[in-house]
């Protein structure tokens, strides 16, 4: 009898326990009219500067377990590159000592790694900063800003990742 309980406990932690450590995001807003949200895994910081760490050309998967996933009610418009309404999954990608990308692509339901090869549809500029405080868990935030623009802060541990892009 003691050794079906265990058994039944282990099984219940090995459901329960992931379900826990995902703590999932949302991050949404309103623009032009247009309803944008990202949904997304929150990884824990752990105390090291994971993002500084990243080498250059790395593509990041941006969260933990299944890819984050941006939805768009409205056209979205990415450094000039305009993404028809829908679903696309967002990565992060250092392309320089201090510069990053926020990339979108046409690839949904992806889980784990490695980073996709094609479907990558545009690209936005992020810049690097340092946060006046410190999260444990990954946030992204979304702030609109003016009638058509919203800006996307990406935080983990010490370090923000700033970029922006328009909704029509």
């Amino acid at each position: 009898m003691r050794v079906k309980f265990a058994i039944c406990m282990v099984l219940a932690l090995c459901f329960v326990v992931p379900a826990i450590a995902q703590d999932p995001g949302t991050a949404e807003a309103t623009v032009n009219g247009k309803s944008v949200s990202i949904t997304y895994g929150r990884p824990n910081w752990g105390g090291q500067d994971r993002m500084s760490q990243m080498p250059v050309g790395f593509v990041w998967r941006l969260g933990r377990n299944k890819a984050t996933e941006i939805n768009s009610t409205g056209a979205l418009w990415v450094a000039g590159k305009k993404l028809e309404p829908g679903k696309y999954t967002l990565w992060v990608k250092r392309t320089g000592d201090n510069s990053w990308a926020l990339e979108f692509n046409s690839k949904t339901g992806i889980w784990g790694t490695p980073s996709p090869t094609d479907g990558y549809v545009a690209e936005a500029p992020l810049t690097m900063s340092k946060g006046s405080g410190s999260v444990e868990q990954l946030t992204i935030v979304l702030t609109p800003k003016g009638k058509d623009t919203v800006d996307v802060a990406i935080q983990w541990g010490q370090s923000v990742l700033n970029g922006s892009f328009k909704v029509s």
